[in-house]
């Protein structure tokens, strides 16, 4: 751990990076979502069926007070004294850790035979989406779970 001083704009960048991601995911589904409407005179294609319904971690930016006594009653809080991340615990049926994307990459990791492939184009496919609605100005990298 870091001193807090160092380690506090840490936490913070790190929070707003799951807040965005967690943003941008949702813009896709909602880009998604959107299209199949709109597609409502035309036949709807088998695969939609099988769009993998993914998320990011619930986390949070837990701050620690000091406190103010006088006697038993507390009387105010005064500054940070620390500060913890943290995320939601997921638990996987296999324990099995899947690296889809890398983040100095834009194409799937794994092989069309390998389990998972079908989220992995599916993330690619999100990155697409994600580039074009911010303009090129973001998009998510590094996917994996």
């Amino acid at each position: 751990r870091y001193v807090l001083a160092q380690e506090l704009p840490l936490l913070f960048r790190e929070a707003n990076v799951i807040y965005w991601a967690a943003s941008l995911l949702r813009m896709t589904y909602d880009f998604i979502d959107h299209s199949i409407c709109r597609s409502h005179d035309s036949p709807i294609p088998a695969w939609i069926s099988n769009i993998p319904r993914l998320r990011f971690v619930e986390a949070g930016l837990a701050l620690v007070y000091s406190s103010t006594f006088k006697g038993s009653s507390v009387i105010g809080t005064g500054s940070v004294t620390a500060a913890y991340l943290l995320e939601e615990k997921i638990e996987c049926g296999d324990g099995k850790f899947t690296k889809f994307i890398h983040n100095a990459r834009y194409t799937s990791l794994l092989k069309p035979d390998d389990d998972g492939f079908h989220i992995a184009e599916f993330l690619v496919f999100t990155q697409h989406v994600q580039y074009i609605k911010t303009d090129g100005l973001a998009y998510i990298s590094d996917y994996q779970g």
